[in-house]
């Protein structure tokens, strides 16, 4: 009976250690090479504007007031769950293979994911990704495409252009309104569907 307390006692230990290893450990773990990288990378990056952080946010409901711990949970009851759930994680995603911390993949992954999101919000990362995401064609970031796409700035987007966006984010070659124009209206059909569904929620 003692013996099976004891290892109750360490597994509890351990788990908890683990959970505080990724919570905090982004702080310690990352050298200040790595900080200095996600500082800059973070700061430089321009703001979207309100109109399409709405947008997103209707379209992947709560996924600008969740964090990388929402999305593990989720991930573990349901089959379907994006990072796009959760933008500071596809933020780590993107940080990951350019930092020099070494560590397990997982927990590296979740070290830096929770390190950002202690430090910037998620529209922080939500802006870094689409100022990120290479478009293809020569339109590498949100700004830059919807120059190329609809001639505007993104603050003047209506809902069906920032669906397009969507629909190129999720798949910039399949979903091109060139390649594949009727793929790439269903779906923008979709996000803008999704849009209005959850809109009237």
């Amino acid at each position: 009976m003692k013996f099976l307390k004891s290892i109750t006692i360490a597994l509890i230990s351990t788990f908890a250690l683990l959970i505080l290893c990724i919570e905090f450990g982004g702080k310690y773990f990352l050298q200040t090479e790595d900080r200095k990288t996600i500082t800059g990378a973070m700061r430089s990056t321009p703001k979207l504007p309100e109109n399409f952080t709405t947008f997103y946010n209707t379209v992947y409901p709560k996924s600008l007031s969740t964090n990388s711990w929402d999305l593990m949970i989720d991930n573990i009851f349901r089959s379907s769950v994006s990072r796009k759930e959760c933008p500071c994680s596809q933020t780590a995603y993107t940080f990951y293979p350019h930092l020099t911390f070494k560590a397990q993949s997982v927990i590296k992954y979740f070290i830096i994911s929770r390190y950002i999101e202690h430090y910037y919000k998620q529209t922080d990362c939500l802006s870094f990704n689409f100022d990120m995401f290479d478009f293809l064609e020569n339109r590498k970031g949100i700004t830059t495409l919807s120059k190329s796409l609809f001639n505007k700035k993104i603050e003047d987007l209506n809902p069906v252009e920032m669906a397009e966006i969507l629909s190129l984010y999720e798949n910039p070659v399949k979903n091109d309104r060139n390649r594949n124009p009727q793929h790439s209206k269903v779906r923008t059909s979709h996000f803008y569907d999704l849009y209005k569904k959850n809109l009237n929620k």
